[in-house]
């Protein structure tokens, strides 16, 4: 027992903010490309999807700390089952897709995921490319393409509902960043999507965060808890691995498995720069 102790000693202190153990949200430094896979298996099926994603605070036009704008940018071509997609559907979904980004979002202290900052701009650049796009498909596809679109960019209060289905969006705007107790862990209430055009599911988590760095030199944060559905019983569990210097997620992996219907999600979020992480000498775990 003495030797495991020494060894844990040994290892760095994660760096907390103030008494109440506060794990801050400082982007700052955010300028990033990821990697997301998604898989989602049913029974004996499975399918996944794959896409390249960027991530860049933009800086505000006057000083802030309660709210940050995060620009997301697609930066690949969406794989579905490792292949391109080729499917009158899918090539819709996909422009669809385009027309949404670059996409700025609101992130509030917490790191969550609060709302939308480019409807109109959105709006905009569908009246500027309708036409040309309208060139690229047949009537009724284009007529498919169109009513998407247009539901979509009805209101701002559209387009929310449509991104907040965002499995990569709200998996990595979590909201990891809070305080914790002395034992470095905390109970939340957490809402995530499992489906499209499904409501969010309830989930009762506790989330904990380990003192010390990893042998990676990385920050772990943990998730697990159980759906509060009456209709839908679910197991959530997340995995987040973040620098020590900045805060910034270099990895994510998470899931949410039902039995009822026999399906299970998940989600993973790489860095794709994989540079070694050297921690930034801290003389005390509370500042």
């Amino acid at each position: 027992m003495e030797k495991n102790e020494d060894k844990e000693k040994k290892k760095q202190q994660v760096l907390f903010v103030s008494q109440d153990y506060i794990l801050p949200f400082r982007p700052l430094e955010l300028n990033h490309e990821y990697s997301v896979l998604y898989t989602i298996e049913k029974g004996d099926k499975k399918e996944t999807f794959e896409q390249n994603f960027s991530l860049r605070r933009l800086k505000p036009d006057s000083s802030q700390n309660k709210y940050h704008f995060i620009q997301i940018d697609k930066i690949s071509e969406l794989l579905v089952d490792g292949k391109p997609v080729d499917s009158r559907a899918y090539k819709v979904a996909e422009k669809t897709a385009e027309l949404l980004y670059p996409l700025r979002i609101v992130v509030n202290k917490y790191g969550k995921w609060v709302d939308i900052n480019s409807y109109y701009k959105l709006k905009e650049r569908w009246e500027n490319q309708k036409e040309a796009i309208k060139e690229l498909f047949d009537g009724k596809t284009f007529e498919m393409l169109a009513q998407n679109i247009e539901n979509a960019i009805e209101d701002d209060k559209s387009l929310v509902g449509l991104i907040s289905g965002n499995w990569f969006l709200r998996a990595y705007f979590n909201g990891i960043h809070r305080a914790y107790t002395r034992k470095f862990e905390r109970e939340r209430t957490l809402y995530f999507p499992v489906a499209a055009e499904v409501e969010d599911i309830e989930f009762s988590i506790v989330q904990k965060v380990n003192p010390y760095l990893n042998d990676l030199n990385q920050i772990e944060v943990t998730q697990t808890g159980e759906s509060e559905s009456e209709y839908l019983n679910g197991n959530y569990t997340a995995g987040y691995f973040l620098n020590p210097n900045n805060y910034i997620i270099e990895y994510l992996h998470l899931e949410c498995d039902f039995e009822d219907i026999d399906q299970r999600n998940t989600i993973e979020v790489k860095n794709l720069d994989e540079s070694e992480i050297f921690v930034d000498s801290g003389i005390s775990l509370l500042i």
